[in-house]
């Protein structure tokens, strides 16, 4: 299909000038995209209607240019997602868990806080204590270094494809991974210059190269390369040891994603498929109506970052 210039809400085209590069995550009931100065989401409410807001990206490397260097850059922009995503599904949860007709939050600070750590510490336990114990225990404690780290990394990819096997069983997480298919398809309007509505994005295809299951992907698949040279000392201090290696190992990922993303070449292909057939089980087909919701959180994002005024003003709303 060729491409077509087309106006945006902004009241910009896509032609003859550089598509912005955003990025994007599902909520519950929602989806939340991110730009260069802005960010924004929008949120199915239980009585049908969609919320939608943006507000300021007050990002690191913004305010802080010299520090926007490879390896480097790749931390600060995973720390900032993370922390970004945590808030957007919060204010998700708080929507569209709400009950009509009530107000206040659906669920408490503290509750929360409780979620975060413990997500921490399953994906600690999980992706890094476990097959750091396992891998010697049944290689037997002779084994070589380099089989040792083989197997962890074998492991660490298995558990992470057998956790979204498991995840895509709920129906609630279903549909998380449809609207995680609608962010996609409505990066992809952007990206060609078409029309920012349902009809064109549901034509789409539901996977991208900037995922980040593809990020999680690689990055399981480089502490192969990064954990075969720190040894093998006791077993805390080796877990110890491969958290801290997670930032260098991050900023790696992201270094080769970004690349591969701005000069498409044959030799990265293997790097990349994995992660984009791994899409297959987090993403889904969505419907209309989750289209909808994408595309307002795409449309109002557009909206404050062509404001000059974007830095002050937030643009809640209601569609």
């Amino acid at each position: 299909m060729k491409d077509e210039p087309s106006a945006h809400p902004c009241g910009e085209t896509c032609s003859g000038r550089e598509t912005p590069r955003i990025g994007g995550q599902a909520l519950i009931e929602g989806v939340m995209f991110r730009g260069s100065r802005c960010w924004s989401l929008a949120v199915r409410r239980p009585d049908g209607s969609i919320h939608s807001q943006a507000e300021a990206l007050r990002s690191f490397l913004v305010r802080h240019p010299s520090w926007d260097r490879p390896l480097v850059r790749g931390v600060f922009v995973l720390v900032e997602s993370l922390v970004l995503g945590w808030r957007a599904l919060s204010v998700s949860a708080d929507l569209a868990l709400e009950e009509e007709g009530k107000g206040g939050s659906a669920l408490g600070t503290l509750q929360k806080a409780a979620s975060f750590l413990l997500a921490v510490a399953i994906a600690v336990g999980v992706f890094i204590a476990l097959p750091t114990w396992l891998a010697p225990r049944i290689l037997g404690p002779g084994s070589p270094a380099w089989a040792w780290n083989l197997l962890e990394g074998g492991m660490r990819v298995a558990f992470f494809v057998l956790y979204l096997l498991l995840v895509s069983l709920s129906r609630d997480m279903r549909r998380v991974f449809q609207y995680h298919g609608a962010e996609h398809q409505s990066i992809h309007l952007l990206e060609h210059g078409y029309p920012l509505e349902p009809e064109f994005a549901l034509r789409e295809g539901t996977d991208h190269l900037r995922c980040g299951t593809s990020f999680v992907l690689l990055v399981l698949v480089f502490t192969v390369v990064v954990y075969s040279l720190l040894g093998r000392p006791d077993l805390w201090i080796r877990i110890l040891e491969r958290v801290a290696a997670i930032p260098l190992i991050a900023g790696i990922s992201y270094e080769i994603m970004r690349y591969a993303e701005r000069n498409p070449s044959p030799w990265l292909a293997p790097l990349v498929a994995p992660g984009l057939a791994l899409q297959r089980l987090t993403t889904r087909r969505p419907e209309r109506e989750q289209a909808e919701v994408a595309l307002a959180a795409l449309k109002v994002l557009l909206e404050r970052e062509s404001s000059p005024q974007g830095e002050s003003d937030d643009l809640p709303g209601k569609a």
